[in-house]
């Protein structure tokens, strides 16, 4: 069966998909190889220097080649995907996978958030929760035990509960040719779920290389499907693809499928509406790319011709296409975007390790006495680095605690101003929600439901509005500190330039060259890696679903959702003096026709929920207000110690790196003409290996 399925996966998608991934991976462990090299280089010529001129302190550039070579390593494509329920996910990932591999007859299939990757033999791993021990089952078993019926699923959907809280996800390991490649799947359960279970989708959506966002050709652009692409995915900067499934049966919903300007007038239609909601999603540095981002699939066809013939090829299912797009994204922007980051790391490491043996070979000769004397004269712009590294502390906190006082305020006040605003925000968040239920006996229940539901929603999609004008605010004032800090790095640059004047004047060094002021630089180059990247750094600590923004939605957020959505519905709906039976008592004393009482029941019902909801307002705001202003400081606090133990990290390494050659000759002699051919030679050596990188592009 493994090698049917892997004839089915090459014919199907044709050796030019696979062959790049696996291109892709032999260039990844080629650099990983490169870079465990000049580690190799490095750590020897730590140990080496012990015993003559003294170490050159790399450890960080070390540790820096160590973190590049384990991403490299890892060498996995991860592709997640998203969906609602009934969208064929499941289905397309059998069509993708060759094999049924994946129920797709019941909904939401396993229930459960499972990774697909490539193991020798089929095995299932289940993950849970608490302190339990995984658990490994074979395939039958893992159906039997966790796939849910219809019902349930429609059951557990109302009542916003989870199949199996007890798991956190499956693994399902198999020896596919795909999965062998470095391709990682993560199937998702239903976008329509329970915020546990989204958390958990959530912390996948980061360390993902493409999400397949499936869509449906019968229901197109749901509410809910436009809500998670504006609350959780917007501004991701992901690699998104949008898969409209169930193609094919456009003609179904036709008075007369087979008459083909109809069906192409309602295809026309139906591109137009998903034009006008995708193409938001789908621009890259300002470039419209929707049509490689957008693909028109039929997965049940697909699948249908794979389970018949296993060399069966894709062609007319719009899957081919799709996948011809998705392996150039993997293969070409994210591997070379890998690769390039590698090549950087190493080219940083490289400049490190040259300035360090152009310092360190022209004072191999220097009398101890007037080496150490040289040295101490330093200590003043040793002292002028740190009063940079506590003025970039200064700058931090000082743009930090005003912008985390705002952020609380913001939301307070934001939280104040939802009472104006929430009849229409209300029907926005569900439209749908059926008021003449209401008004029948037997499917009073289901409003509760469904109601339930709607007011959850509505305060998701107000607090992702609040979220995304936040983190505007945000970019704006990190934006003008990252300015500040690059007037640090400047004046960081200059006290450096300095110090190799007074530490070599215009002596020759390294490979004979002379000291130039202004050209040198020697201590300079790096400066971009110290400065540079923390900013950066911040930048992605305020984007959504990272640990600052997960941990103000799941306290503030699951806070409200308990204490605002509980207290409403418990005036609304319970007991004798619930507003809901008040308002029944009204109408079942007069008369009218149902659709007019349906109408009066919505304006009753809105305003109750209003005035109720209003009472809550002020305490949410006092109770989750300062939560927000604390993760907010939280995230500069972090910045603040990040960036100061860098420079600090840079200071201590810079004194560290000539005292050991002082303390080394105090202690030996040190043979100069021997230890400047072993500098030299490691010079060469990095420089060589990391040409050998392999080239992204």
């Amino acid at each position: 069966m493994e090698n049917a399925a892997a004839a089915s996966d090459s014919a199907a998608m044709g050796q030019g998909f696979l062959g790049n991934l696996e291109q892709a991976g032999q260039q990844r462990q080629a650099a990983a190889g490169q870079l465990g090299q000049i580690i190799r280089l490095l750590q020897t010529a730590e140990v080496d220097g012990e015993s003559a001129s003294g170490s050159l302190e790399l450890s960080e550039e070390i540790k820096t080649l160590c973190q590049a070579q384990a991403r490299l390593e890892q060498g996995v494509f991860r592709v997640l995907v998203l969906g609602d329920l009934k969208r064929g996910k499941s289905t397309l990932l059998n069509a993708l996978l060759g094999e049924s591999l994946l129920p797709a007859d019941v909904t939401p299939c396993t229930a459960l958030l499972t990774v697909l990757k490539y193991g020798t033999e089929k095995q299932v791993t289940v993950h849970f929760n608490d302190d339990k021990p995984s658990e490994s089952l074979d395939f039958d078993t893992f159906k039997q035990r966790y796939t849910i019926s219809p019902d349930e699923a429609k059951r557990l959907e109302e009542e916003s509960e989870l199949a199996f809280p007890n798991v956190s996800h499956a693994v399902v390991e198999h020896p596919l040719e795909l999965l062998k490649q470095g391709i990682e799947i993560i199937d998702t359960p239903g976008l329509n779920d329970t915020e546990a279970r989204n958390q958990k989708v959530l912390e996948f959506v980061q360390s993902c290389h493409a999400i397949l966002f499936v869509l449906s050709a019968t229901q197109p652009c749901t509410l809910d499907e436009r809500r998670y692409l504006q609350n959780y995915l917007r501004e991701q900067g992901l690699g998104l693809f949008f898969l409209i499934n169930g193609w094919d049966r456009i003609k179904d919903g036709l008075v007369d499928g087979e008459n083909e300007a109809e069906l192409k007038a309602a295809e026309d239609r139906l591109r137009q509406v998903f034009q006008t909601n995708l193409t938001d999603y789908c621009e890259v540095d300002g470039e419209d790319i929707y049509s490689r981002r957008v693909f028109e699939v039929s997965a049940l066809q697909a699948l249908r011709r794979r389970v018949q013939d296993a060399d069966a090829t894709l062609d007319g299912t719009g899957i081919g296409e799709f996948l011809a797009e998705l392996g150039r994204y993997l293969t070409q922007d994210r591997a070379q975007v890998e690769l390039k980051r590698a090549g950087v790391v190493a080219g940083q490491v490289q400049r490190r390790v040259e300035e360090a043996i152009a310092r360190r070979i022209p004072l191999l000769g220097s009398d101890t006495g007037r080496l150490k004397q040289q040295i101490a004269e330093l200590e003043v712009e040793f002292e002028q680095l740190e009063a940079i590294r506590r003025e970039c502390g200064k700058l931090v906190r000082e743009t930090g605690t005003p912008e985390a006082d705002k952020a609380g305020q913001s939301f307070k006040d934001f939280v104040l101003k939802l009472e104006a605003t929430f009849e229409s925000d209300f029907v926005a968040s569900q439209p749908s929600l059926d008021f003449i239920q209401f008004l029948q006996k037997d499917n009073r229940q289901k409003f509760y439901q469904d109601f339930r539901r709607a007011f959850e929603r509505y305060i998701r999609d107000r607090f992702a509005a609040w979220e995304f004008t936040a983190k505007q605010d945000l970019r704006r004032s990190i934006g003008k500190l990252n300015q500040q800090l690059d007037e640090q790095a400047a004046a960081y640059a200059d006290v450096l330039e300095v110090m190799d004047q007074k530490l070599l004047g215009d002596r020759f060094y390294a490979a004979g060259k002379t000291y130039q002021e202004g050209k040198a630089r020697i201590w300079v180059d790096l400066l971009g890696d110290i400065f540079g990247e923390t900013p950066d750094g911040l930048n992605r600590t305020i984007n959504a679903f990272n640990s600052f923004w997960r941990g103000v939605f799941a306290s503030v957020l699951s806070s409200v959702l308990i204490s605002a959505v509980g207290y409403v519905l418990l005036v609304l709906f319970t007991g004798g003096t619930g507003i809901l039976l008040n308002i029944f008592t009204v109408l079942v004393a007069g008369t009218g026709i149902v659709g007019l009482q349906a109408e009066v029941v919505r304006q009753m019902f809105l305003r109750s929920t209003k005035k109720e909801f209003a009472k809550m307002l002020p305490r949410i705001a006092e109770e989750q207000g300062p939560k927000v202003q604390a993760a907010v400081q939280d995230c500069f606090d972090s910045y603040e110690r990040t960036l100061g133990d860098r420079i600090k990290t840079d200071i201590s390494s810079r004194r560290a790196e000539l005292n050991n050659l002082v303390r080394q000759k105090e202690a030996r002699e040190v043979d100069k003409e021997r230890e400047t051919l072993r500098l030299k030679q490691l010079e060469v050596d990095v420089l060589k290996a990391v040409k050998e990188l392999p080239v992204a592009g």
